[in-house]
Order: C-alpha cells, then structure tokens, then sequence
C-alpha cells in the first residue's frame, strides 16, 4: 500500500524518525529519566563542562542546549503525547510551520547530530556559531570509519586540523 511504501527507505529497513522536544526550567534530564522509565529511545546531546565545587574544578555532563531532547518515534503521535503528559513536565514538540503535524527528523541526520554530540570522544570542541564561520576552510566529506559520509568543513585551530559541523547556533 502506498503508506507502507512512505514507511520504507531505500534500503527497505523501516523509516526511523525523530521528534525535538523543548522543555522548560531546565527539565530536560528529569524528562530523561522519565522516558528511561518508560523504556522510549531518546537522546540529549550532552559535553563536558567544568564546575565548581568547594574550590576544586569537577568536570561534569551538561547539556549542550538546554531544554532539549529529541524523541526517537516508536509510538502513535497520540500515545507519546499521553506519555509526556503522565511525566507533569512541561514541554512542546516542535511542529512544521503553519501546521499541526510534528516536525520529523531523519534517522540519517540524529546519527551525525549524535556523533558530534557524544561527550565521550575526545578532541571534540564547541564554539560559536560565528567562531565557526569566521574560520576559513574547506568543504568534507568523511568517507571512512563511524563518521562516513558526514560533510563539513575542514578547519586548523592551533596545530590541529578539526571538521566544522554548524548546528543552529553551535559550531
């Protein structure tokens, strides 16, 4: 049928996709718990801070945006909206302009946002927006290893050379 047929990719493996979610007061790791809870496959995109406490430097996870997550889809549109309403924190799902329909992402696109979203690589950097594109460099493409096929721009910091990934106001 023609909706199977929106439900399968090219490579016939189901089509995955993803919803923002935007919370309020920084909530987005008690949401994280919630949904840990209830067993549903969402991410917030975290990186090392440092805080302090008691004089000493800790470093410690922080969210890279706060009062974001993003909810993998493996419920109806109505089941996850009951699901979050059980959780009494509030939040809004992020929707297509002048419409009443979620706003999805692709699998293909979590997959590279999370890749330069896990704080346990190492190497990685977070600047500016401008800082980034203010650098001048030149246009790449990863064609091998857990970052294939993952374009940026090629960019030196120092003696080191660093792929510049923009995401809306985060480099």
């Amino acid at each position: 049928t023609e909706t199977q047929k929106d439900n399968i990719q090219e490579d016939d493996e189901p089509k995955i996709t993803w919803y923002a979610v935007r919370t309020f007061h920084n909530k987005e790791c008690q949401l994280s718990e919630y949904l840990k809870s209830k067993g549903i496959i969402h991410f917030i995109p975290m990186t090392t801070g440092v805080k302090t406490k008691q004089g000493k430097a800790h470093r410690v996870l922080v969210p890279v945006v706060h009062n974001l997550l993003f909810i993998q889809r493996t419920l109806s549109d109505k089941e996850l909206v009951e699901v979050l309403k059980e959780s009494n924190i509030a939040y809004n799902i992020y929707r297509y302009a002048d419409s009443t329909r979620y706003s999805e992402i692709s699998d293909r696109e979590m997959r590279e946002f999370r890749a330069f979203c896990d704080p346990s690589l190492e190497d990685t950097r977070y600047v500016s927006e401008a800082e980034a594109d203010m650098k001048i460099g030149r246009e790449v493409m990863i064609i091998h290893g857990a970052f294939k096929g993952i374009r940026g721009k090629l960019v030196r910091y120092g003696n080191d050379y660093f792929m510049v990934k923009t995401l809306v106001g985060v480099g």
